[in-house]
């Protein structure tokens, strides 16, 4: 034992003597040479605005150059699809779909839906047309622009690296909020010219709260929605979460070379054998709800489909990023450790993003659940404490994380909500 001390004890003496020489040498340097990365977008410097300005979506692509979503999931012709592809600022080919109806003509502005972590855009079309917010929203008079994140199967790679290459996968959550959002939001934008209505889903809402809270991005917002609203998870109760994220499993599948998390492949496969020691997790029952917690309203016969189509891989920093927040209970950019920060942010610890920087002026709806446990009820309530307006807020008691997206019971409980808060 006390061999272990005097390591322990060693190694950081060690970390503080390297840290404090780095970090004169830094204050001493240019701060000129300040890293062109998302830090920008906690200083008050975002990305967003030059990455945008050059965002469009000039003419849909051909369905043979297409990822094939329209093909696929658009089969009715009561709705016309078309696909676009926009390309980030760090060579991302992001694909976004426009859904119009038939016999609604698209006259009240561009609805923008963006989905959660490990998912795609298709998960706004999975269910029937009045169990969609994308159809239902259409048949209002809508134009529905759909966004997938740079990880999904719906977009169109990287201008220079494969996904099975690990550089295709050295991104995380803070590159969504200042270069995949802004890029989708502004191509949307020059392609309407009119301001947007946003709905945002689990982190597809936490991406949105950051980004809005930079300044440039909220101005083309008119109205948001958010669908089990994530910021703050100081409250989180999901078992799977906070075993993963309490036995550092992000940290060992890091270190042992893991870059994508597929839920196919061996990173999973090692995230479980860690996370079912945890006696809070059974790993021989449904590990779905032991994440979202108990959802009520799944139409168990669609189950196929939605294991079929719904989750997709992600990165593993983008997962660990979730896991610092988890351990912390902050709202920040991701943590290198202190070297890593102090080169990226020029601090020790990674900046926060400010919730009461977004615009008292933007209409906000937020829709949360009793069961949910990710967006938990107290944390919900801190984050609407946080925010400079007054949210219109919805509380479905028996609704737990998964429900809001692919309940059978959303649209009628939820999404009608939805409809008339953005035309009220």
């Amino acid at each position: 034992m006390g061999t272990m001390k005097s390591i322990s004890s060693l190694w950081v003496v060690t970390q503080f003597c390297i840290t404090s020489l780095l970090l004169l040498t830094m204050l001493a340097s240019s701060r000129s040479s300040r890293s062109n990365t998302t830090a920008q977008a906690a200083t008050g410097a975002p990305s967003a605005g030059p990455v945008a300005s050059s965002s469009s979506v000039a003419a849909p692509l051909a369905h043979n150059n297409s990822t094939g979503f329209c093909l696929t999931f658009i089969v009715s012709s009561d709705y016309t699809c078309s696909e676009y592809m926009v390309e980030t600022v760090d060579g991302y080919l992001l694909a976004i779909q426009r859904i119009a109806a038939v016999a609604a003509p698209a006259t009240k502005g561009p609805a923008f839906l963006y989905h959660g972590i490990m998912e795609g855009g298709d998960i706004w079309v999975l269910n029937p047309g009045g169990e969609s917010l994308a159809f239902l929203l259409a048949n209002a008079g809508y134009e529905v622009w759909i966004g997938n994140t740079r990880s999904t199967i719906y977009t169109f790679g990287h201008v220079l690296y494969q996904r099975q290459q690990k550089e295709f996968w050295n991104w995380n959550w803070d590159d969504l909020v200042s270069k995949d959002l802004p890029s989708m939001l502004y191509a949307v934008h020059n392609h309407t010219q009119q301001p947007l209505f946003y709905v945002g889903y689990s982190q597809g809402s936490m991406t949105a709260f950051a980004a809005f809270s930079q300044g440039p991005l909220v101005n083309l917002v008119a109205k948001a929605a958010m669908l089990s609203p994530v910021s703050h998870v100081n409250h989180i109760t999901s078992a799977v979460a906070l075993a993963a994220s309490y036995l550092y499993a992000d940290q060992i599948l890091l270190a042992a070379g893991f870059f994508e998390f597929n839920l196919y492949g061996d990173a999973v496969a090692k995230f479980l054998d860690i996370v079912c020691t945890s006696p809070q997790v059974d790993c021989t029952t449904d590990l779905l709800n032991q994440v979202t917690g108990p959802n009520c309203c799944l139409n168990e016969t669609r189950m196929p489909l939605y294991y079929l189509y719904s989750f997709q891989s992600t990165s593993m920093q983008n997962l660990a990023q979730l896991a610092q927040m988890v351990r912390t209970g902050g709202f920040g950019l991701y943590d290198y450790g202190y070297l890593g920060n102090l080169m990226n942010y020029h601090s020790l610890s990674p900046p926060q993003y400010d919730l009461s920087a977004i615009p008292a002026s933007l209409p906000m709806f937020l829709a949360h659940g009793g069961n949910d446990t990710i967006s938990d009820t107290d944390d919900v309530a801190n984050l609407i404490s946080l925010l400079q307006g007054v949210p219109e807020v919805l509380y479905v008691p028996e609704y737990a994380h998964g429900d809001f997206i692919i309940g059978c019971t959303a649209g009628t409980l939820v999404y009608s909500h939805i409809l008339a808060f953005f035309e009220g």
